[in-house]
């Protein structure tokens, strides 16, 4: 039996993902340019049936449908018939404002997408608050059509910036704008009783300490249909040497190829803590191409067009296509669109047909009835794990609620690997490419190695728990956040040498109380140097997605390369005065250091950076909380070592009579999945090991007949091949 505790076992997991300004981070952004914000006086303005609203607000969707959280409206808007052109020294910008009343959020399908060298997009919405960019033709992967992630509110401006004094025919446009009636956001001003609905049975994911739920997390994706609905999907793993960037979901939810072309694939849209806030500050990539789909069986298998980078933590899912009824199972996904949910039954699935005619007979699992939890609608095409972690079929649909919480269907993959011989409707050329016959795969982190090389730095001692310094009234603050000396801008030094990229920061925050969602902290690395230099990455995140005594983690949404020593830190803004007693922010720092040269803190005063040696009101040598994750790189299957890969595989007795054992010296591996196959290649055996090698992994097989039999043994990224004997014993 899974166990999970719904109250007692709650645990902070800092996946806090930034944003610029406020907003939105994903969909490879890139540094060009800036903005130039110019004053609206005119602003196109979508029609939307208010009477269409409301019907599509007082619906109850079906589960076995996407989640429709707006209405698509299809336009054709180009430079030449809206908005207006303005010159900014040596580019050409077309300024395009968009609004709809009554819209919680606004999203584009730009097409044509066909930025030439140069040219880059921002978005921001009316009053500033989120403001997405860079957009280059790279974040869209050279494609000629790109969906824009929604940014809240009833308008929107988007500027497209192009290189010299025109801009070229059919270089860009928009095709369709989605007013969202739903609420894709939670805006504190409209506090919509739309937004965040999934029922009050659903748990955090976070509410769970069970690693075998936050590792498979990592897989699980929020997809945006059409700019107009709302599905989970889940990245699996295959039987070969290359990394795919395969997501499964449900037919229903991408049925067509440009249905998958039209995809934003948001992920870790998760709550930082258990019954925590929403976050908006995500990481998604847009577009996929359509690989497998079949009705029958319901079942869509896309490939995304961009890898998902280091910082995003992706992991592909295992799966089993074996006979053996999982003995309890979990499902992970977004309903209606919420953040990330764990549902969990404790008890074995039944085989069952989906009772809607249409599908396949008995390719279903039926869950009778949850222990935790259940699904809605946008739950459709959400994983169903086993109690290994492996995906055993994707969500169609079913009557379960909070109140009644029975009889869900999940499409079974073993039946996606097998219902039809036509490579585009089913699975098998896609997860096993290498016709290995396996039955079982096992989940992989394609950045694996790329983190065993990865190192963390940081000035705090390890016995160093930390501490805060608070002004005395009449002062108030700390003297590592705002305070009544309007100190407000912080630095760390780190010393280093070489060349690496900057994965993911870690600060220990001593405080933090807020009053408004504006309360946030901007986040930078700067150059090296005597003082911090120049900018190098920068983010925001909001106050309320921070704890007090809490690490809290975010990254710049790529990694961020570094030459030599360089200062990591932050800016507190509040809306209200800074020269007011109000709320305050601090991060914890070291006890002082014997010495003023081990100081590595700094502030900045409004006009100058200085030491914390000279901190006005508590001048010590110190060190920030703060550590930094590095990696050497971010290239896919890059191997460092080959000669570790390499070494000897012994396969011993062979011949063998009840069993033999696999030996293997060298570097550590983390996953090692083994499948072994007679003559004619059917598999006789398949196991997965964690931590196994260097060492000794036996096999037992007494049970087998006499005769020749050809192991698959992947370590890790690395495969070895080979056949074993079977005596007979008599």
């Amino acid at each position: 039996m899974i166990q999970y505790n719904r109250l007692k076992e709650r645990v902070f997991i800092a996946t806090l993902l930034l944003f610029t300004y406020l907003a939105l981070q994903g969909q490879m952004e890139f540094p060009a340019g800036s903005a130039l914000f110019p004053d609206i006086n005119h602003w196109h303005e979508i029609a939307v049936d208010p009477l269409e609203v409301e019907l599509l607000r007082s619906l109850d969707q079906p589960k076995d449908q996407p989640y429709r959280f707006a209405i698509p409206v299809p336009v054709e808007l180009t430079p030449e018939n809206a908005g207006f052109v303005v010159q900014r020294g040596n580019e050409t910008v077309w300024v395009m404002p968009l609004t709809s009343k009554g819209a919680l959020s606004l999203n584009l399908i730009l097409s044509p997408f066909n930025l030439p060298e140069g040219a880059y997009i921002w978005l921001y919405d009316r009053d500033q608050r989120v403001v997405r960019g860079a957009l280059t033709a790279e974040s869209g992967a050279g494609r000629l059509s790109m969906p824009v992630m929604p940014l809240p509110g009833d308008s929107m401006v988007m500027e497209c910036h192009f290189p010299g004094g025109s801009i070229p025919a059919g270089a860009i446009g928009i095709k369709q704008v989605a007013h969202d009636f739903a609420g894709f956001f939670e805006l504190e001003e409209t506090k919509d009783i739309y937004f965040g609905r999934s029922g009050s049975c659903e748990t955090d994911l976070n509410c769970s300490t069970n690693a075998n739920y936050l590792t498979a997390s990592r897989s699980v994706v929020r997809l945006l249909v059409g700019g107009a609905e709302l599905c989970t999907g889940v990245m699996v793993n295959n039987t070969g040497s290359e990394y795919k960037a395969y997501v499964l979901t449900a037919n229903h939810c991408i049925e067509t190829a440009a249905l998958a072309d039209e995809t934003i694939f948001v992920f870790n849209y998760i709550s930082p803590w258990c019954d925590g806030p929403d976050i908006t500050g995500v990481h998604s990539l847009s577009g996929s191409i359509l690989r497998a789909t079949n009705p029958d069986v319901d079942f869509t298998l896309v490939e995304l067009l961009q890898f998902p980078p280091l910082v995003y933590r992706p992991w592909l899912a295992g799966w089993d296509i074996t006979a053996t009824v999982p003995s309890s199972t979990f499902t992970l996904h977004h309903p209606e669109g919420d953040v990330m949910k764990i549902t969990i039954d404790d008890n074995s699935p039944i085989t069952a047909s989906y009772p809607v005619s249409g599908y396949a007979t008995n390719s279903f699992w039926r869950i009778l009835r949850w222990e935790l939890g259940a699904t809605e609608p946008g739950s459709s095409g959400g994983p169903l794990f086993d109690q290994n972690g492996r995906v055993r079929g994707t969500l169609t649909g079913g009557s379960a609620t909070c109140a009644e919480p029975t009889n869900d269907f999940y499409a079974k993959i073993s039946r996606m690997f097998n219902i039809t011989t036509i490579t585009s409707t089913h699975l098998r050329p896609w997860l096993d490419p290498v016709s290995s016959g396996a039955t079982i795969a096992g989940g992989r982190d394609p950045y694996a190695h790329n983190l065993s090389l990865s190192d963390t730095l940081t000035n705090m001692p390890l016995s160093d728990p930390g501490t805060s310094d608070a002004y005395i009234a009449p002062g108030w603050g700390y003297s590592t956040g705002n305070n009544s000396e309007g100190l407000k801008r912080y630095a760390e030094y780190f010393q280093f040498s070489g060349t690496g990229e900057i994965a993911w920061v870690r600060m220990k925050v001593a405080a933090v109380t807020y009053l408004s969602s504006i309360d946030s902290l901007r986040l930078y690395v700067w150059s090296g140097g005597a003082i911090p230099g120049l900018v190098l990455a920068s983010r925001m995140i909001r106050l309320t997605e921070a704890k007090a005594d809490a690490e809290l983690q975010f990254d710049f949404g790529r990694t961020v390369k570094v030459t030599g020593s360089y200062y990591i830190g932050y800016e507190v803004y509040y809306r209200s005065n800074m020269m007011l007693p109000q709320p305050q922010f601090a991060v914890k720092h070291s006890d002082p250091w014997p010495l003023d040269s081990g100081n590595t803190a700094w502030f900045n005063n409004g006009t100058s950076w200085l030491p914390f040696t000279q901190h006005p009101t508590f001048p010590m040598p110190v060190s920030l909380d703060i550590s930094v994750v590095m990696v050497d790189n971010t290239i896919l299957n890059n191997i460092e070592d080959p000669e570790s890969e390499t070494s000897p595989l012994k396969v011993f007795p062979n011949p063998f009579t009840s069993g033999f054992c696999f030996e293997l010296e060298g570097r550590g591996v983390t996953e090692t999945s083994l499948s072994l196959c007679d003559n004619s290649g059917r598999i006789v055996y398949a196991g997965e090991y964690r931590n196994v090698f260097p060492g000794v992994l036996p096999v037992e097989l007494p049970y087998l007949a006499a005769g020749i039999y050809h192991y698959s043994l992947r370590n890790d990224s690395v495969l070895y091949t080979g056949t074993v004997i079977k005596a007979d014993s008599r």
